[in-house]
């Protein structure tokens, strides 16, 4: 790519050098498509729309579980605009939710509340 922008500053590509400028390009352009198609992968799974059911299959929580995870604003959800009852929750918003419910290793909990009894200490910052 380095040889194509120097060469194109100078706009003389001599007919030896076409092969390697086109491999460049071609690679170019593979890399480019493969780009937009990962895009356009996780871009349709952004917009994958579930309802209660099946995010109660993907979470393994039960309906009044769910229920109450969004009534305490706990859990990922959008509601139509038209102010319909549905609840839609998209399933990469779930996904990272679900991923972020990290357990805390007993390092971590003991880490952090020795921080916090040291903030306690020095000014109450938590």
């Amino acid at each position: 790519m380095i040889k194509l922008k120097e060469k194109e500053k100078s706009k003389n590509i001599s007919f030896e050098e076409m092969p390697c400028i086109m491999a460049e390009l071609v690679d170019e352009v593979s890399g480019l498509r493969k780009m937009m198609l990962d895009f356009k992968k996780s871009s349709v799974k952004e917009t994958v729309q579930m309802g209660i059911n099946e995010t109660c299959q993907m979470t393994g929580y039960k309906k009044s579980t769910l229920y109450q995870l969004v009534s305490d604003n706990k859990i990922p959800y959008h509601k139509p605009e038209h102010g319909g009852r549905k609840l839609i929750f998209l399933r990469a918003e779930i996904e990272n939710w679900l991923k972020g419910k990290k357990t805390e290793t007993s390092e971590e909990y003991c880490g952090r509340k020795e921080l916090e009894l040291f903030n306690s200490m020095n000014g109450g910052l938590n």
